[in-house]
């Protein structure tokens, strides 16, 4: 995290309210006047088209060959440990890779999910340049046939120190970090007042896309007992730092309320004067006294928790599970209607209202549980609304994308069920169902 402004400049000791009002000041600098843009992240799985399994890094044929072929291209390296090349950048775009071998594309900010449509395939076809004909990428949230244990960790440091912190932390933290796949997205905030409310609303509707967007029929090479994986390894994935942040509905939720959750957490790893720390279970304000940290390694801590709802120098929405194209689209679709619909933002906050964090808690718990029963009236008539109120919202290119991903859920019952319908039928047809590929 060592920046070029700040290579002949030598860190700083913190306070506790130094440091608070250092991460503010921070996030106030990264507030929009216009906030219209989405950032968004789709996850993939390397696969066998004919056997569904997983190619590991090291193999032949696997990611580190991928990367290094389209370093050949016109992609210029972004990350690189050793001779590993893990992160590749062009035109904005960056193409990475998670500890298991997942392949991410992040986009560049687009304000239209026509463009983030035109890009990410733009990314996709750019990949499938240099893989073998046996090889898709896929969109689905979680290895259909590889176990996490025949894969090998990716050569990066980081991880390495995050896989050995996570032994004890919960019994799904290695599943989390080598076996599932996401779609995230970004939205920009205009100022504190602004993000206080796309904060809570983030958090309040965080349980129904959770549910709406779950797309993991299978888990360590078997069909999911149920529904809503996802919610089920993110409960057991060193749940302090995961899913709900305390406070985030109960309490006027602020810039401040956010640095301080930071402190009272373990970082697991810091990055000090250019230097890597492994801090293991010491919680940040523990570790403000004893290492002095560039203004720029500030913003690494942010990035060591996994809230549902993160703050950086934008807000990340991070419930839904990597889905087939085009539906995974309809994330970034209903994310807009609802953040950059004046009338719509201020509809789901003044709901929220009527809702705090056991709420919220209660329905994650409920989403546990993957039994339709166990969901309340009022998570799935919230479920309805933000399909309906994105459709009715969004301009009609872009409410395709809502519509389509409503005609399977309303055909099959959910993404989950359709995808367990496409492999029941054949593993071509499931195969084709969850490959990435322009249509």
């Amino acid at each position: 995290m060592k920046g070029k402004e700040d290579e002949a400049v030598k860190g700083v000791i913190y306070t506790k309210e130094e440091y608070i009002k250092a991460q503010v000041a921070f996030f106030q600098a990264h507030a929009t006047k216009q906030p219209l843009l989405l950032g968004m992240e789709f996850e993939h799985f390397l696969l066998d088209r004919e056997t569904l399994r997983s190619y590991d890094y090291f193999e032949e044929n696997g990611q580190k060959q991928l990367m290094e072929a389209l370093a050949q291209r016109d992609w210029k390296i972004l990350t690189q440990e050793d001779d590993y090349i893990l992160g590749l950048e062009k035109n904005g775009d960056t193409i990475t890779l998670e500890p298991g071998g997942q392949v991410e594309i992040s986009l560049r900010p687009l304000s239209s999910v026509v463009e983030i449509e035109k890009h990410y395939l733009e990314v996709i076809e750019a990949i499938y340049e240099v893989l073998k004909p046996n090889q898709i990428i896929a969109g689905i949230g979680y290895h259909p046939v590889t176990q996490i244990e025949q894969l090998s960790l990716l050569p990066k440091k980081r991880y390495a120190l995050m896989y050995d912190y996570f032994i004890d932390n919960g019994i799904y933290c290695h599943n989390m970090m080598k076996g599932t796949a996401a779609t995230q997205v970004s939205i920009d905030y205009k100022d504190e007042d602004d993000f206080i409310k796309k904060f809570r609303v983030a958090n309040y509707i965080s349980p129904a896309l959770a549910s709406l967007f779950d797309a993991t029929p299978f888990f360590e090479g078997e069909p999911t007992d149920g529904k809503n994986m996802r919610a089920r390894i993110w409960a057991q994935t060193d749940v302090k730092r995961s899913k709900l942040i305390p406070g985030s509905l109960t309490t006027l939720f602020d810039f401040k309320s956010y640095a301080d959750y930071l402190l009272k957490l373990p970082p697991i790893l810091l990055y000090s004067e250019g230097e890597l720390i492994y801090s293991k279970e010491e919680p940040l304000v523990s570790s403000l006294s004893k290492y002095p940290f560039l203004a720029s390694e500030l913003e690494h801590h942010q990035s060591m928790v996994f809230p549902d709802v993160r703050l950086k120098r934008f807000i990340e929405i991070r419930m839904p599970d990597s889905l087939p194209f085009p539906y995974n689209l309809a994330v970034g679709a209903i994310v807009k209607a609802v953040f950059y619909t004046p009338a719509l933002l201020e509809k789901y906050y003044q709901s929220s209202l009527l809702f705090d964090d056991a709420w919220v808690e209660s329905q994650n718990l409920n989403l546990r549980e993957f039994s339709d029963e166990a969901l309340s009236t009022s998570l799935e008539s919230l479920k309805q609304s933000l399909i309906e109120d994105a459709i009715e919202t969004l301009e009609p290119d872009e409410k395709i994308y809502v519509a389509q991903f409503q005609a399977v859920c309303d055909k099959y019952g959910s993404m989950n069920a359709y995808l367990l319908n496409q492999h029941d039928q054949s593993i071509d047809l499931f195969a084709k169902t969850i490959e990435i590929r322009r249509q």
